[in-house]
């Protein structure tokens, strides 16, 4: 039979995590099998020793591919990451499998057969002349939720949670990872999901899953939980018509942090946007919360953010330029919310001595601080804003940001604070390693950021406030403890912030943010609502890290 794909180049790609027992048997089957056929392992920094012995095998096979990650960022990342490496490289067919052999490399061929006919092909153990080892509990979960599948999501498939798989590499070129979210086991019924909605032909084969080589399972409890989770989500995506196919947009450049090309789409762009957005849109007090950047994910490192391409190239000169009025006319609110973080860092700082802020806007916190006996200095990029800080007594702030200002400021500090900044700069990790140099040894950083892993963020998805053009990157608590050990220091505590603000203020941030129906009203309710009355503000979606230089 002709193949309609012209001398296809087929890739083989599976994710490992301790799986140094498996691997090398794994590989040696698949390099059996006959055509122009490579493999792509995928390892997130096995402790076991994985990693290090596939750059030993790789050395001496060229039909071998490797991606190491810098910690464990999912299964589901992992076959996105394979995705994208098989659209990247020119491959025709893709295949995924697990890396402890229960998914047999000799079936290999019956699934590329089946694709002759199809965009992608499932190795269904539970198709008409498929086989489980699986007995028990184990079994009993696994059949039911891929019965629940079929029902909820009304596809008539068998399997829908299996990893072994078919791809016809011009159809994920097309898809792009559309609409994918989920990063555990879960993706792999989300996947089947959003193929089935765009159109793309999937059938089922049969296959014999055998019970793990070696080792032991490593799916956790709590994916039962997510997984039925998501499950309801898809189908109520259905029911709602939501589930219609969007290609993903295309991705201008590599990650903002680590350099790698394997970005997918987060959130789109808002329709409205016109990447020019003014001074007043990067104002602490901002209520420009209608106009969304695309939002992208990197694959190799976890850390979501902008694209490079839509950062401004006159980032700091707009940020120079902002003046910011309404900020002060909730000072009170914001004086408060200051006097409960220093209390709630202050254990971990010890006796007062030199504290020094990195975008200390108007000086409110480092007032707050010298207050308590501090010695307080900052830097701020906003002229006005260093304007008004330098009417408060006893505190000095330069003009600029943290790099233009190294000399100036020396070192030896005691404690370094950064209030809601680390989002808003070009390369937040390397302000994390400039402020290590400021520090004494056991001296402290402090800072609020923003959590997208929270589940407010994940409720409201693109509709969180806090995707807004002034925000560069959007943080995990896992990444910013990995951060801060790479850059010298040990996490002492994280916690959640806690901001205070005028119930008008509220009102105000709310009817930025809702639809316009209710924008009016919420306006009246402002107006009605006394400035005095100051609320605390804390769903969890900000959080407070607290670290010491090793």
């Amino acid at each position: 039979m002709t193949s309609r794909f012209s001398n296809p180049r087929t890739l083989v790609a599976t994710a490992t995590y301790n799986e140094r027992d498996n691997i090398d048997l794994l590989l040696q089957e698949i390099f059996r099998l006959q055509g122009d056929l490579d493999a792509l392992v995928i390892d997130d920094a096995s402790p076991d020793g994985t990693g290090d012995y596939l750059r030993s095998l790789a050395a001496s096979n060229s039909r071998l591919h490797l991606v190491h990650r810098s910690s464990k960022l999912g299964l589901g990342s992992a076959h996105q990451l394979a995705f994208l490496y098989a659209i990247q490289n020119g491959y025709d067919r893709l295949v995924t499998m697990d890396a402890d052999i229960s998914h047999d490399p000799a079936e290999i061929p019956l699934l590329l057969d089946a694709l002759e006919n199809s965009d992608m092909v499932i190795g269904s153990r539970y198709a008409p002349g498929g086989k489980c080892d699986y007995r028990g509990y184990r079994r009993f979960v696994s059949i039911s939720a891929n019965t629940l599948a079929r029902i909820l999501l009304s596809i008539p498939l068998h399997e829908f949670t299996t990893s072994f798989r078919a791809f016809d590499v011009a159809m994920l070129r097309r898809f792009r990872c559309a609409k994918l979210r989920s990063n555990g086991y879960s993706f792999f019924t989300e996947t089947v999901f959003r193929l089935h909605s765009a159109g793309f032909r999937i059938t089922e084969v049969p296959i014999y899953f055998k019970d793990r080589y070696t080792g032991v399972s490593k799916f956790p409890a709590v994916e039962i939980v997510k997984g039925v989770t998501k499950l309801l989500r898809l189908a109520a995506s259905r029911l709602t018509g939501r589930n219609a196919f969007k290609p993903a947009a295309e991705i201008d450049g590599d990650c903002a942090h680590c350099g790698a090309p394997y970005l997918i789409e987060i959130y789109p762009a808002s329709a409205s946007r016109d990447g020019a957005a003014a001074a007043s849109a990067y104002q602490c007090s901002s209520l420009a919360h209608k106009d969304k950047p695309q939002v992208v994910q990197c694959l190799m490192c976890g850390i979501v953010h902008v694209p490079k391409s839509q950062i401004p190239e006159a980032l700091e000169d707009i940020y120079r330029a902002v003046e910011d009025p309404t900020y002060l006319n909730d000072e009170k609110a914001r004086t408060r919310a200051f006097e409960e973080t220093l209390a709630k860092i202050s254990p971990h700082l010890g006796p007062p001595g030199k504290i020094m802020e990195i975008g200390a806007y108007c000086g409110l916190f480092l007032e707050v601080a010298k207050q308590a006996g501090w010695q307080c200095s900052g830097v701020e990029p906003s002229h006005w804003a260093v304007q008004i800080a330098a009417k408060k007594d006893g505190i000095t702030v330069h003009k600029g940001t943290l790099s233009e200002n190294l000399a100036a400021l020396g070192s030896g500090f005691d404690a370094v604070v950064a209030w809601d900044v680390l989002e808003h700069v070009r390369e937040p990790f390397e302000l994390l390693r400039e402020v290590n140099k400021l520090l004494r040894p056991g001296g402290v950083v402090c800072f609020s950021t923003l959590d997208i892993d929270n589940w407010f963020a994940s409720l409201l998805g693109r509709h969180w406030p806090w995707i807004m053009e002034m925000h560069l990157y959007y943080f995990s608590e896992t990444l910013l403890r990995r951060w801060l050990d790479d850059a010298g220091y040990e996490a002492v505590e994280v916690s959640r912030y806690t901001h205070f603000a005028s119930l008008r203020y509220i009102c105000k941030k709310a009817a930025a943010i809702m639809p316009r129906p209710l924008c009016g009203l919420l306006h009246l309710v402002s107006r009605s609502v006394p400035a005095a009355i100051v609320v605390p503000v804390s769903l969890g979606d900000i959080k407070l890290f607290i670290a010491r230089k090793r």
